[in-house]
């Protein structure tokens, strides 16, 4: 007889291969997932997945009609925030707020966000209850297989092996560094990709695959934490670039960009060129092998905002590689180094340089009561509570209205 309840590690078995076991062996029941403390429960009924939930707040009901400016935050404060969302949504068909269509439209959304954020995950624990069964009658139109292949394009687990470190990657140190490097210094994504900008989308694949062979932080996971949150920031820009120039719509598009931004460095090239040329100006420089610049800012803004959402979907390692990326290429941005610093504190082994970066970002801008509540809460986590008590008094003073800090300083008083 099978057993009610199996369990084990995503890093062994994945959640796309779980669900796969589940709908061929017809199984009813609830798989638990969780990792660093975010947690997904996902329902199956004879085989087909039924519902999934989150314990990350913007996975919530009420948040996802925020966003789809279907109802805002004042018309929900009428529900009070511990209803579930299976119950709110009752209530908003019930009072006419909403047609049971788009609140299963929106339901459905959510769910499938969900299950593709668990889908993303390489490791945490699992958990099978065969007795486990939602007490809902749910008929939500999620496009599972769409999501599975979505997630096998993203995550190219068949290719990564996981050595111990950059030296069982069949790579050298040497390679790695002259790798991170490149990526640094790409222009463009078919640079990021190491292609042609006529490259094919077959090509475009087996680049990427064999970059995830050679370089995906999986690989890396016991190595050094500076050099692996590096490759998760290197292979964050590599994904992109992938997703954006695999499909045709959004490579067009992304070529119009390129070649309006190529266009303006050339003008701007042109007119800062001396009226009368020196010697050394007698070559024409050939406009088609002009790579366009990046300004730094402008990246390190961009990969704050991935950073950012790739927080919001729980993908900490990803968030921590792309703040910290932001933090480098703009050091004198207090938000940058705060955030990165933030990331760094939730690590043991990382908190001292989590100090430092947390440290800059006050300096750059003393008045930010929310940096000192980040860095009070560090010194409370390493047992220093005279400095954090210090920290989250002066968090108050720059912001008597900052409730956080209030509420921290109100905790170490041990009020």
């Amino acid at each position: 007889m099978m057993p009610h309840r199996m369990n084990g590690q995503l890093s062994d078995r994945p959640l796309a291969e779980l669900i796969r076991e589940i709908s061929a062996k017809s199984q009813s029941g609830r798989l638990s997932l969780e990792r660093e403390r975010i947690k997904v429960a996902a329902y199956f009924f004879r085989g087909h997945f039924v519902y999934a939930a989150c314990n990350l707040r913007t996975f919530r009901l009420r948040e996802y009609l925020q966003k789809a400016a279907l109802l805002s935050s004042e018309q929900l404060t009428r529900f009070d925030e511990r209803v579930s969302d299976f119950d709110l949504a009752r209530k908003l068909c019930a009072d006419n707020s909403l047609t049971p269509e788009i609140v299963e439209q929106i339901q459905s959304k959510q769910v499938s966000d969900v299950l593709r954020l668990a889908l993303l995950w390489t490791d945490g624990a699992w958990e099978f209850d065969q007795r486990a069964q939602l007490n809902e009658t749910v008929d939500l139109k999620v496009d599972v297989d769409a999501l599975l292949s979505e997630a096998e394009r993203r995550m190219p687990a068949k290719v990564i092996e996981e050595p111990h470190t950059a030296a069982d990657a069949d790579v050298s140190e040497e390679t790695v560094e002259a790798f991170l490097e490149r990526v640094r210094r790409a222009d463009s994504y078919y640079d990021v990709l190491g292609v042609e900008s006529t490259a094919a989308a077959a090509e475009m694949k087996s680049a990427y695959y064999d970059l995830a062979r050679r370089y995906h932080p999986d690989r890396f996971r016991k190595t050094e934490p500076a050099l692996l949150t590096r490759l998760e920031s290197a292979f964050a820009r590599i994904t992109q670039a992938y997703d954006t120039l695999r499909e045709d719509d959004l490579r067009a598009n992304y070529n119009a960009k390129l070649q309006a931004r190529r266009k303006a460095q050339k003008i701007a090239d042109a007119t800062a060129k001396p009226a009368v040329p020196t010697s050394d100006q007698t070559a024409t420089p050939d406009p088609a092998t002009t790579a366009p610049v990046i300004p730094a800012a402008e990246r390190a803004a961009n990969d704050f905002r991935e950073g950012l959402a790739a927080l919001e979907q729980g993908q900490r390692k990803l968030a921590t590689g792309l703040f910290a990326s932001a933090a480098r290429l703009a050091p004198k941005e207090a938000r940058y180094r705060a955030y990165y610093g933030q990331m760094l504190a939730a690590q043991e082994n990382t908190r001292r340089a989590a100090e430092a970066e947390l440290q800059a970002a006050i300096k750059l801008d003393p008045g930010n009561a929310d940096y000192r509540v980040m860095l009070a809460q560090l010194f409370r986590d390493l047992g220093f509570a005279i400095r954090a008590k210090g920290e989250a008094e002066r968090a108050v003073a720059a912001d008597p209205n900052n409730g956080k800090a209030r509420d921290l300083l109100r905790e170490l008083k041990g009020v």
